[in-house]
């Protein structure tokens, strides 16, 4: 008997262990269906996040007696309005709802260190940038010529004579086109590529544009130079909205063959690149139209635009960043899209939109000239 019952036991006390054990088993199932859950729903929380990306360059400019403002939508770009938060931390200017905004002051003549944090919807810091903010004296010492090269935003527009002034005269403006002091190489509608090929301006009678050489059948700087006896003392590239695609790498490799071309000729003339501003609102861009009547922004939309630029402007940085005596006016962030253009209009600003065009080359020129003349 007392090994019959002995048996009983022993087997009662297997069955308790194989119960333990599948208790065992059933916790592991349940805290990996957990594990795949949490990973699921971290996947699905990703997917959710707006995309966004931003750009800030290591040194901004403002002269005394102007405005720097840069704003957040175009600094940051995303496609989901509100879900990022941008805060900006400097010892002057100031940290305003859609920008950071600084006046130039003589007493704040130095620089200064600005942080940029980027937070997320759940108030998660996502980016950290940084930069150098220049208060510079708003006086040029010298007499130089420029040279713009560019579309229609560079076309007889009112910026020159503002930079003129800003300069008491100091900078003029020099080219085949426009006036004498605000003369300029400005083509409505050209793009980087019609730079470099055999391409005719049609209006007011113009042919081939004269950078082009047609023994080489390529731009040329040299050539340039000699047949308009042109010399300037300072090249300013104003391109990259027409033809603009969702890659960039059309426009940032036109651009750096023109930069290439004049550096084998000229190795220390400054160079100036401006990036090209943002577009206006959907509003604008929707009420825009060709001279036909027809719409100019036809089934488009300003977030595929605003990536565009954003993307032109890392572009060109990546390739052309490295360079000696190349600098970048940041003219993108610096522009009030929002505000700075006409009823009608989404590409062409208005005189606010010229001023701010001019504050924002003459800061770069004040801060940035003496040490590239060098």
């Amino acid at each position: 008997m007392r090994g019959k019952k002995g048996s009983i036991a022993e087997g009662a006390a297997e069955v308790r262990g194989r119960v333990w054990l599948s208790g065992k088993q059933i916790l592991a199932v349940g805290l990996a269906c957990l594990a795949i859950w949490n990973i699921c729903l971290q996947v699905q929380f990703l997917r959710a996040k707006p995309r966004m990306e931003a750009y800030l360059p290591a040194d901004l400019y403002v002269a005394v007696g102007n405005t720097m403002e840069l704003y957040n939508s175009q600094v940051a770009v995303c496609g989901l309005e509100g879900a990022y938060t941008l805060s900006w931390d400097c010892e002057i200017g100031r940290n305003l709802g859609d920008r950071f905004s600084v006046e130039g002051l003589e007493e704040q003549i130095g620089d200064y260190p600005l942080v940029l944090e980027i937070y997320d919807w759940n108030d998660s810091l996502v980016e950290r940038l940084t930069s150098t903010l220049h208060v510079v004296d708003a006086q040029i010492e010298g007499e130089y010529s420029i040279l713009n090269m560019g579309d229609s935003l560079s076309n007889g527009r009112e910026w020159y004579r503002k930079i003129f002034y800003l300069s008491d005269g100091h900078l003029t403006f020099t080219g085949t086109r426009g006036w004498t002091k605000y003369s300029h190489e400005g083509r409505s509608g050209f793009s980087p590529q019609d730079y470099l090929a055999e391409t005719a301006y049609s209006h007011e009678g113009e042919g081939v544009h004269p950078f082009y050489d047609p023994a080489q059948q390529r731009f040329d700087w040299n050539y340039y130079k000699l047949k308009t006896g042109i010399q300037p003392d300072i090249i300013q590239i104003f391109l990259g909205i027409n033809g603009l695609k969702d890659d960039p790498f059309d426009q940032v490799d036109a651009i750096a063959q023109m930069v290439n071309n004049i550096r084998s000729y000229d190795q220390n003339i400054p160079i100036y690149i401006v990036n090209t501003p943002y577009v206006g609102d959907q509003d604008h861009m929707g009420s825009m139209e060709l001279p036909d009547g027809s719409p100019w922004f036809r089934g488009e939309h300003k977030e595929t635009w605003d990536w565009r630029i954003m993307h032109l402007m890392k572009g060109l940085e990546r390739k052309l960043g490295n360079y000696s005596h190349v600098t970048f006016i940041p003219l993108a962030l610096m522009h009030d899209s929002a505000h700075n253009f006409d009823q009608g209009e989404a590409l062409h600003p208005n005189e606010n939109g010229d001023s701010q065009f001019a504050s924002c080359m003459y800061g770069v020129y004040c801060g940035t000239l003496e040490g590239q003349l060098r």
